[in-house]
């Protein structure tokens, strides 16, 4: 009796959820796919039996079919590029029928994240990702890496000028935020200091990861407050024939501004080359109030990369060079320009469907050799050298019941050194190796993730003590997938005991460092900042509505910040600095910056991320979201400094077949938290216009976008900039894009 009522409620939440099974004997499964909004059968899409591990493709007419499936309950999972993932629960019994499946058109959640130990799709992903490729990447494309990705959600950007603006996640920044291009670390010195710029042209992103959040279990202390992932694929991973390529070229107003980049790939099925390159150049940037003087740049890269592919996995290589010259802006009169240049060197292999204990693998050598010089009046000032060498090695084991992960090892080997009138520390060896252990627990419904990570770093100054850290890192995740909501909602938990050692500049640092506009001095008797960290996301998705809602909370012992010193605390503090620095010449209190010192205090950053689409029409979509984060020292109450305001944004985006057109406002509030002496920061509006088209003519295909940044030419001011009570922010800015692929 219990058996009949147990298959009469199942057959009753099938037929609820458009899901027909009809039994035939010699164990049959077979059925379509429809577009849940137009009826369209859909084609070429992957259908897996997640317990058999089989799967097939759609015909033209959206047809699939299995053979020999033996009786039981299964969960049928569909993937199609521009819809959502379906996973549908079906009962195979001795009578089979077609099933019938209804499968959504995709809002937001298409993409797949790259950088965890697995790819997978980011409505699946335990941590808030973002993530921009195709006509999204090129609405967005900006002249730095900051500038591009400043209206995803958790982000924006620090600046002095636009040629160096950073990222910042969730108020973090600096080295707590890890840029990575293609998974390897860039080399540069971005995180040091609000002059120095990331060595990467975004034109040159085939797409762009940002992890939102703690991401030191597979990626170390550098990324306690996300990443990003720049991704160019210099090196070919997969097997090809013929010739394919793309070019970007782009146009300015603003700032007189033309770049562009172009790569091609080559390949015979077993071996493939590919080739890249590009420039950019722009005068100084017009803002409301007229044109900011020496905000100037210009850029030029190139990089060859070469690789084995077989059916199982690929071996190879690349070069690449960055040559960037850019001006910054109030120092000294405005006559200060930085010139970072840097060779890559980089080996990576993988392997996938191996047999034995593991079945698939990674490993990845890069080599970075990066000098940049600061210039003033046309003499060289500072000479800044950063080479390193990174190893990585992942292996992904084969399930065991339903346990599935990874175990990786981790080297660095860095050597950093400065010469000339900011040298602010002698020179340093940097030595780090990690282990760690990355695990999942999958059931239909839930998994459950969890890991750790032990990582050792070793600093070495030339002529002074020597310092050495080890910490451990750990998470544990929970992604919930409700039954009854047929794959359209998710639920995230995450809990993350993160570790960050205190990076180089922070510890050795000790001198005028006119681009943060300070008298600086580091503390090497800092200890690692350790977070616990909580993540809760609620993601759902439909026809026409889809969204994310997540709140965080990181609480941080011995956070790291900068504080500005009294005259005071400077005179009680100076036989401890002559103890800590010997051999390094003492500040004037009366000099042209204030001093400032790295200190360390138990901390709390928290705040709420939201994003929605909800489509009106066939053509009409509506997008809305906000993001806010609020910084406290724990103790006393004060304000953390630079932490951005709240932010809001709404847009509206029409689309017809290859034409997208549209708008979005930005209502950023008045920022008044502020620590010591930073300034409040007036609120303000943007509005952006952007339309976009694509032809196909043969194999190529070519779309043309147009975009007006700050239309209504607002005078506003960045909280995050470093000079925001000197200039603002760009006005009005034109921007014109051309990209074709084939």
């Amino acid at each position: 009796m219990r058996m009949r009522c147990a298959r009469a409620a199942l057959a009753a939440v099938l037929v609820l959820f458009g899901v027909q099974v009809h039994a035939q004997p010699g164990g049959l499964v077979s059925g379509r796919l429809l577009n849940s909004l137009s009826g369209e059968a859909i084609s070429g899409a992957t259908v897996v039996i997640e317990e058999l591990r089989r799967q097939t493709t759609s015909s033209a007419d959206g047809t699939f079919s299995f053979t020999g499936v033996p009786s039981g309950n299964y969960h049928l999972m569909v993937k199609a590029e521009g819809y959502s993932s379906r996973r549908t629960e079906i009962a195979v019994a001795d009578a089979a029928s077609p099933v019938t499946l209804q499968v959504d058109p995709e809002l937001h959640f298409e993409e797949v994240v790259s950088v965890g130990a697995e790819a997978r799709s980011q409505f699946d992903s335990l941590q808030p990702t973002s993530v921009l490729s195709g006509q999204e990447l090129a609405k967005q494309l900006g002249s730095s890496l900051g500038e591009t990705l400043e209206g995803q959600a958790g982000v924006t950007s620090r600046s002095f000028g636009p040629a160096p603006a950073r990222p910042v996640i969730r108020g973090l920044d600096g080295d707590r935020v890890l840029i990575l291009q293609d998974g390897q670390r860039m080399g540069d010195l971005s995180s040091q200091s609000g002059d120095h710029g990331v060595a990467i042209n975004p034109a040159a992103a085939q797409r762009i990861e940002v992890v939102r959040g703690p991401a030191t279990l597979l990626y170390g202390a550098n990324a306690i407050g996300g990443l990003v992932n720049v991704i160019t694929n210099d090196i070919p991973t997969h097997s090809m024939t013929g010739v394919h390529g793309n070019t970007t070229i782009d146009l300015g107003s603003a700032a007189a501004e033309a770049g562009g980049a172009a790569d091609i790939v080559a390949g015979n099925g077993t071996f493939a080359i590919h080739a890249g390159g590009g420039g950019r150049r722009s005068g100084d940037v017009n803002t409301p109030l007229g044109s900011l003087a020496n905000s100037h740049s210009r850029n030029g890269f190139g990089n060859v990369g070469a690789a084995w592919t077989g059916a199982k996995g690929y071996f190879g290589g690349s070069y690449g060079y960055d040559d960037t010259r850019y001006g910054i802006p109030v120092i000294e009169e405005g006559q200060v320009q930085l010139t970072p240049r840097r060779h890559a060197f980089s080996l990576r292999g993988a392997g996938e469907n191996l047999d034995g204990a593991f079945d698939s693998f990674r490993a990845t050598l890069a080599v970075r050799r990066y000098r940049h010089d600061e210039v003033a009046g046309g003499t060289v000032d500072t000479s800044f050298t950063n080479n390193s060498g990174e190893l990585e090695v992942l292996g992904s084991h084969r399930a065991i019941g339903r346990l599935k992960g990874s175990l990786g090892a981790w080297y660095l080997d860095r050597a950093f050194d400065a010469r000339g009138e900011e040298a602010l520390s002698p020179a340093v060896d940097q030595r780090g190796s990690a282990a760690f252990v990355y695990e999942e627990l999958t059931w239909p419904h839930v998994t459950v993730q969890f890991g750790g990570r032990l990582e050792h770093t070793r600093y070495a100054p030339d002529g002074e003590s020597a310092r050495s850290f080890t910490t451990g890192s750990g998470s544990l995740g929970l992604l919930f997938r409700p039954a009854g909501a047929d794959d359209r909602v998710t639920v995230a938990l995450s809990l993350a005991r993160a570790a960050r050692i205190p990076a180089l500049e922070e510890l050795f640092y000790f001198g005028t460092h006119a681009g943060n506009f300070a008298f600086e001095a580091g503390n090497p008797l800092l200890r690692p900042e350790h977070a616990l960290g909580f993540d809760a996301a609620l993601r759902w998705r439909g026809p026409r509505v889809s969204g994310e809602v997540t709140y965080f909370r990181n609480d941080v012992r011995d956070f790291v910040f900068r504080r500005q010193l009294s005259a005071e605390e400077y005179e009680a503090r100076l036989p401890l600095y002559q103890a800590r620095f010997p051999s390094r010449e003492l500040p004037d209190p009366e000099g042209d910056f204030p001093i400032v010192e790295n200190i360390a205090a138990d901390s709390v950053l928290q705040g709420i991320e939201a994003h929605g689409d909800v489509r009106l029409s066939s053509m009409l979509t509506a997008e809305l979201g906000f993001d806010y984060v609020r910084g406290t020292v724990t103790d006393t109450g004060e304000f953390l400094p630079r932490m951005p305001p709240f932010r809001g944004r709404v847009g509206l985006r029409y689309q017809r077949n290859a034409f997208q057109a549209g708008g979005e406002v930005t209502g950023v509030a008045r920022q008044d938290r502020v620590s010591g002496l930073e300034t409040p920061t007036a609120g303000y509006g943007l509005l952006k216009l952007y339309a976009s088209y694509s032809i196909q003519s043969g194999a190529w295909l070519h779309t043309i976008t147009g975009r007006v940044d700050n239309a209504v030419d607002e005078l506003y001011r960045n909280h995050l900039s470093l000079i925001k009570d000197m200039t603002p922010e760009m006005g009005r800015n034109f921007k014109l894009l051309y990209g074709v692929k084939f």
